[in-house]
Order: C-alpha cells, then structure tokens, then sequence
C-alpha cells in the first residue's frame, strides 16, 4: 500500500511539474509570425513552454563576438521526488527535452549559440550558520551551437518536442541521444547535490 502510495504521490508531481502543454503548431505558429525580435518573441513563447519552470531569458556577446542566448530554467520547489540513483539521469533527459522543445521555437532566430541552465533552489548548510538554508544554485549548463541545432531540425522535419515522450519510447531515446551528443557541458554539479 505504501508504494502504492509514493508511486501515485511521484507521479502526480512528475506530471504536475512538467512544462506547460503547448502544441507544436502553437508555437509554430507564434514562431512563424515573431520573427524580427528574438528578446521579444522569447519571453512570449518560453512562459508558454516552460512555465512557472521559465526563470529568465538573456542575451550578450560571448568570446567569440557573436550573439549568445541564455536561458535559465528549473523548479521553484527544493524538494525532490527523484530516487539518489535516478537524479543525475532523470534531469539530464528533461534538460533534452527542454532543450529540443526550446531549440524548436527559436528556430527562426538568429543567434551564434544556445546557452541552457538547469537552476533550482536546495537546502543549503551555511558555513556561517549550520542550520540548512534554501538557496537557488545553478547545477547544470550545456552549449549548443545555431548550426548544430539547424542541422538536427533539417534532419528531423517531422520530429515532434511537445508530444510527451512515453518511457522505453525509441525515437525518443534516439534523438536525446544524438542532441546530447550535440551539446557541450559548461557546468556539471550534479555530484554534488545529496538526494535524501
């Protein structure tokens, strides 16, 4: 009866803390129709995406001299439902499928490179203070560049990001595959949050 319990607990807020439910021809059709300013168009289309997930949406030079945009995500909720032996895998998937969701509405842009962070609030003991404190802390970053991501919509024209994938799904372990072979991870501190 108890795992019963936490089954159907963990799945009402799987399902709960999910991005919002868009359709691919919603935002296809808010894409195709914002095409002039990028900082505009995003902060319409990624509330819609993500959510209450959606923190903030940036854009500047980066080292290369060429426009970078950044958009940081994640829960408000310091809490975890993940298994310690999951967390690491489980985020990673989502953080694909924010990434192929995102990448999909921006399509039309133009940017050098997509700057992604998984940042969340976590019960923190303070150096000062040894009582836990919750504080928000970016844990995960990945990179990915326009042309990267152009070349993976080419190749997948009818490839879907807002049908939610179901688990063991093929295709859909095959393209968090390839687009994680795509990016590049600037920041990994999942080692370093203790799932209790």
């Amino acid at each position: 009866m108890k795992l019963v319990l936490n089954l159907l607990v963990t799945a009402v807020l799987f399902f709960g803390c999910q991005p919002k439910d868009v359709s691919k021809q919603e935002v296809t059709s808010l894409r195709d129709g914002n095409q002039k300013n990028l900082l505009s168009f995003a902060n319409l289309v990624l509330p819609k995406i993500l959510g209450q997930e959606f923190k903030r949406f940036e854009t500047e030079v980066d080292k290369d001299q060429k426009h970078e945009a950044q958009i940081t995500y994640g829960s408000n909720s310091a809490l975890t439902f993940n298994d310690a032996s999951e967390y690491r895998k489980t985020n990673t998937e989502y953080h694909s499928l924010v990434l192929l969701r995102i990448s999909y509405a921006l399509a039309l842009h133009n940017f050098h490179r997509l700057s992604l962070s998984l940042s969340k609030p976590f019960f923190i003991q303070g150096e000062k203070n040894p009582d836990a404190e919750i504080q928000e802390a970016e844990i995960f970053r990945t990179t990915i560049s326009k042309s990267d991501l152009d070349l993976f919509w080419e190749n997948h024209p009818q490839f879907d990001p807002y049908r939610a994938p179901k688990l063991g799904e093929k295709e859909w372990e095959n393209v968090t595959g390839e687009i994680q072979k795509l990016w590049k991870v600037e920041l990994d501190e999942f080692s370093r949050v203790k799932v209790e």
